[in-house]
């Protein structure tokens, strides 16, 4: 048995041993790191942005994800996502969005691939390659994902249910993915979360005039019904090790109603604090 709360390396053996005596042995080696958040220091992090609120909070947010931030490559982030998104329970898996399964971490293209949870085609960028290093590769935008699961979910928007055009994400990744949109909209001055998606917005694909997402509103209700958990959190230092950001709505889930207020239904849009 591995105690994952304690960092070092562990050498399981598997023994076998048919009825005709003969026997085989296999090792699996298990390493627990140490967390990378054992240096972090939140309120200095984020001191720039006590006291503030609206629009100034916004901006404040935007300069303090943005500052020195580090950009890796798509390619490299399918060795990066198994720690991303390490099971808790099982330190050699990955968990994967909408569905939560738990699966190989080892990168080999068929057993999951990389999720943009804000779609590559609504990013207003032409579809990423392995060498780029944009805002299609950020690190909290991607997400291990079944790619059955992630087929079927396409560059559909988020709401209550499944149709067509729109994808329900499961309730224990609404939140989650909520929070990403919330960083993805303060991080990227050319994105914004709506509540309805037009026929011009959706017919813009891979292009700035369609750089929309949403529902925003549900979106709102969303972070409130399923909150941060111990995955999120460790999801956050992982990535601040290799991009040095962080996505605040996870270290201060509080900023959320700071910035858009306490009622989910009365906000239309993100875009006035676009700028």
């Amino acid at each position: 048995m591995v105690d994952t709360d304690i960092a070092g390396t562990y050498t399981i053996t598997y023994y076998a041993k048919d009825s005709s005596g003969n026997s085989v042995t296999r090792d699996l080696i298990i390493t627990v790191s140490e967390p990378y958040s054992s240096s972090f220091d939140a309120n200095a992090y984020y001191s720039s942005a006590n006291n503030k609120t609206g629009s100034v909070l916004f901006s404040t947010l935007r300069t303090i994800i943005q500052t020195n931030m580090v950009k890796v490559s798509y390619g490299d982030a399918r060795y990066i996502l198994d720690e991303t998104d390490r099971d808790p329970n099982n330190p050699a898996n990955v968990l994967t969005i909408y569905d939560r399964q738990s699966v190989s971490g080892v990168w080999d293209g068929t057993t999951w691939n990389r999720e943009h949870v804000w779609p590559n085609s609504r990013l207003g960028v032409s579809s990423v390659t392995n060498t780029q290093k944009n805002i299609a590769s950020d690190l909290h935008n991607l997400r291990a994902a079944i790619v059955g699961t992630n087929s079927s979910r396409s560059n559909k928007w988020f709401n209550l249910t499944t149709t067509s055009t729109t994808y329900y994400p499961g309730d224990a990744d609404k939140g989650d993915v909520a929070r990403i949109l919330f960083y993805m909209v303060v991080m990227y001055p050319s994105l914004d979360l709506v509540n309805v998606i037009t026929q011009a917005m959706d017919d813009g694909m891979y292009v700035e005039a369609g750089t929309y997402m949403a529902v925003m509103s549900v979106l709102l209700q969303w972070h409130i019904d399923d909150p941060v958990d111990n995955f999120e959190r460790n999801r956050n230092d992982v990535i601040y090790h290799y991009q040095n950001n962080r996505n605040p709505f996870i270290d201060r889930p509080e900023y959320v109603a700071l910035i858009w207020g306490n009622t989910p239904s009365a906000v239309s849009s993100s875009s006035q604090f676009i700028n």
